[in-house]
């Protein structure tokens, strides 16, 4: 009696073990479903926002400025330089400050001087980063990021571009302006013009011209600091990549013509 007792409760025992195995591989099934259904889900909301900030990107730019081939359609991604992965760019940030955008561009100074950057921004501020030979220190020698620029989104008093389909614009500011060449420019301008009108309850100003004037940096205080402006002249030439003929106060651009200025997303 004793025996069967025994087997009848190994027997219930593999009975409920191979219960509880079922469950639980039911269970991992379930959650390997769901999983499924919020991977696609995130992708489906993924891809309907950024085909409206696509849309609303095209409005501002629509019937005022000849746009590029590759940048119509095309997925916003918003940081192009993977800041999570660059402390030496997030060292100038604040602590768990959100990246809006990012990406390398062209910064070009009162002498038309190309200079790389790193154009940054975030829901607060629009960060340009550079890089600097240190001259003292334990560091000397080497070559070190450095914060060039911060401004507040909300002192941005306006933007200007060309009507062309070059990739230049002005950030205007009350001290001084910055004249950069972006790649994906029209996702930048979208996205701090909505970081703008968080901010004020004002639409950002944009200016459309193919004459920009460009306030430039006071090199030194006092009444011999030297400011003074630049102009930057946009005219009609040939292919998709800007040719660029500076002289001492201007900046002459040509370009081939884009798509039209009523090309829709």
């Amino acid at each position: 009696m004793h025996r069967l007792l025994v087997v009848k409760y190994l027997s219930f025992k593999a009975f409920c073990l191979q219960l509880f195995l079922l469950e639980e591989t039911r269970e991992r099934k379930y959650d390997g479903y769901a999983r499924a259904i919020q991977k696609a889900w995130r992708k489906y909301t993924a891809r309907k926002k950024y085909v409206q900030m696509r849309e609303e990107a095209s409005d501002l730019l629509l019937n005022r400025k000849e746009r590029r081939r590759h940048s119509i359609n095309r997925n916003f991604v918003g940081d192009y330089i993977g800041i999570d992965d660059r402390p030496e760019l997030r060292q100038f940030l604040a602590k768990r400050e959100k990246i809006d955008f990012a990406d390398k561009v062209t910064k070009y100074d009162r002498r038309f001087k190309d200079i790389k950057r790193d154009l940054i921004l975030t829901p607060k501020s629009v960060y340009l980063i550079g890089r600097e030979k240190v001259k003292q220190g334990p560091d000397r020698g080497l070559v070190m990021e450095v914060l060039k620029r911060r401004v507040e989104v909300e002192k941005i008093l306006a933007v200007s571009l060309s009507s062309l389909q070059d990739d230049f614009l002005i950030l205007h500011e009350q001290e001084y302006d910055s004249l950069l060449e972006c790649t994906f420019k029209t996702e930048f301008i979208s996205l701090l013009a909505k970081r703008f009108e968080e901010r004020t309850q004002r639409k950002l100003p944009l200016k459309f011209s193919n004459t920009l004037e460009l306030k430039l940096k006071k090199e030194n205080w006092g009444p011999w600091s030297a400011g003074g402006s630049r102009q930057v002249q946009f005219s009609l030439g040939q292919g998709d990549m800007a040719l660029l003929k500076p002289t001492s106060k201007t900046l002459q651009v040509s370009i081939g013509p884009g798509l039209p200025k009523n090309t829709r997303e």
